[in-house]
């Protein structure tokens, strides 16, 4: 159990770290991007500064635990003391915000801005009906159907999220693309694909395992999920929009 512990706190400084090194690395692309690229930029900066504020305020919240021998009751009630209403607000606005990344990337004349309105409206309802599972779950009468219900329903706006990107990947004029866009385009669907799919799992621990096992190990899976999902993916989508920059100011000289 306590290496358990000490994961899951160091995962937190290790997040909280690499997030402000991201939003010093974003900072330094914006002069070289242009037009509505520099939008990623900028998401990126809003995302990481948030990620990093957020992982080290846990981490600091669980120093003292850490200098004693505490059990996982004692840490799943310290990571309790952030609302959940926070913690799913938090994910609500930087899910949108990586999301929108897809669309930007891509170009509004390919996809249009219906399709991430539609992106985000799915991505809402995916929070609202994880945050509704794991309330019911918390309530007096513990892990219910109506839990299982709201986590399915949950996935399967994942689902349609993903069929969705799929299509209009599928449907994107690749001879109108560069190559970096259309690479970083595929990577970033498969970020979404498997990297996505960590949040889900991590819910689950806490219905499977009992409760502070539960609650501790899917702040673990969570926060490998955040270095992935918004450290790895940020950096991804400015090296790639830094690319598409560069492919246009080639052409303007020629």
């Amino acid at each position: 159990m306590t290496t358990l512990f000490n994961l899951t706190y160091y995962s937190f400084l290790v997040c909280g770290v690499a997030a402000a090194v991201a939003v010093l690395y974003f900072m330094t692309q914006v002069p070289h991007l242009e037009g509505r690229l520099r939008y990623l930029a900028f998401l990126n900066i809003l995302i990481c500064g948030v990620s990093s504020v957020l992982h080290l305020y846990f981490f600091n919240s669980l120093h003292t635990l850490a200098s004693a021998s505490p059990d996982l009751a004692e840490m799943a009630a310290a990571i309790g003391q952030l609302p959940l209403t926070v913690r799913y607000g938090y994910w609500l606005v930087t899910t949108a915000m990586l999301i929108l990344m897809f669309p930007l990337l891509i170009g509004p004349e390919h996809v249009g801005v219906r399709f991430a309105v539609q992106l985000v409206l799915i991505d809402a309802g995916m929070i609202l009906t994880g945050y509704l599972g794991e309330h019911s779950a918390q309530g007096g009468d513990g892990v219910t159907l109506a839990t299982f219900a709201w986590f399915a329903l949950s996935g399967m706006l994942w689902l349609a999220m993903t069929a969705s990107i799929l299509r209009v990947l599928r449907r994107l004029p690749s001879d109108r693309l560069i190559p970096a866009q259309r690479d970083a385009l595929v990577y970033m669907f498969f970020f979404f694909l498997i990297g996505w799919a960590i949040f889900p799992a991590g819910f689950f621990y806490a219905i499977v395992f009992e409760t502070g096992i539960g609650v501790v190990l899917r702040e673990l899976t969570v926060n490998i999920g955040d270095i992935v999902n918004k450290v790895i993916w940020g950096i991804l989508v400015v090296y790639a929009a830094r690319e598409i920059v560069n492919a246009s100011r080639r052409e303007r000289t020629h």
